[in-house]
């Protein structure tokens, strides 16, 4: 059985940051990975991915490597 394709949202806490919004797109251009929605008011991320190429957790975990 295939897994659908699912949406996550998470929250960047470092939204005074001025290039947090290409920082966040470069962390989360991993395989599996189709689409980035980013918030310019409240610093929310909507990922579109493919849970049979990265999890939930990867996802995350990109985001606070890259500082956010």
């Amino acid at each position: 059985m295939t897994q659908e394709k699912m949406w996550a949202t998470l929250w960047v806490d470092s939204i005074d940051r001025a290039d947090w919004r290409q920082r966040a797109r470069e962390a989360l251009s991993l395989n599996g990975v189709e689409q980035i929605q980013v918030d310019d008011n409240n610093g929310k991320v909507r990922i579109y991915y493919d849970p049979q190429n990265v999890t939930m957790f990867q996802l995350s975990a990109h985001l606070r490597a890259a500082g956010l």
